[in-house]
């Protein structure tokens, strides 16, 4: 069973994605999903580098089961709602940023899972792995993915500079609380 904390941190989670989401134009959206080098280059190093250099680091310094897990999980997790809030924040292209958040997210629901099981294998125990919440992990994933497409669908529909900036306080607020 799913906790009340639980519950709460998934529907802040889609809020924010749906809030940063919607700050976007639907047309960048679509201009940035045609930019193969950079999507493909993101997706290299989200999916293959940085797995491995999680990896590496847990062998180098020997890190225990518990913090080793917590780490190869987080090295193997798609980017998500902090560095779309960062490029929001410092005005960088929110558009690719939420593209690749999308594809990455989406790519995560095979290659997340595959990549903590290699490398925890590779490094701890086969039994560790039995504890692990992959549930909790498919059910963050689909939060993204839903919240990526509510927040593209509201933009599409609604088209106007006067919704995005509204979609962006709402975003920035629910960061800072």
């Amino acid at each position: 069973m799913i906790s009340t904390v639980a519950i709460g941190g998934y529907v802040i989670l889609f809020c924010l994605i749906l809030g940063l989401s919607a700050t976007v134009e639907f047309s960048a959206f679509k201009t940035q999903s045609k930019n193969r080098i950079a999507i493909a280059t993101g997706l290299f190093l989200q999916f293959f580098v940085l797995p491995f250099l999680g990896f590496v680091t847990v062998k180098i310094f020997n890190i225990n089961y518990v913090s080793g897990i917590t780490y190869l999980i987080i090295t193997s997790s798609p980017g998500g709602s902090y560095s779309n809030w960062f490029c929001s924040l410092f005005n960088a292209d929110l558009g690719l940023s939420l593209t690749m958040t999308a594809i990455s997210t989406i790519i995560a629901t095979g290659m997340l899972p595959l990549n903590i099981y290699v490398y925890s294998k590779a490094t701890f125990d086969s039994a560790i792995l039995d504890t692990l919440d992959w549930t909790g992990l498919g059910i963050s994933l689909a939060v993204v993915v839903l919240g990526i497409t509510a927040g593209l669908f509201l933009s599409w529909k609604m088209d106007s500079p006067k919704f995005r900036n509204i979609a962006n306080i709402v975003s920035y607020n629910i960061m800072l609380k």
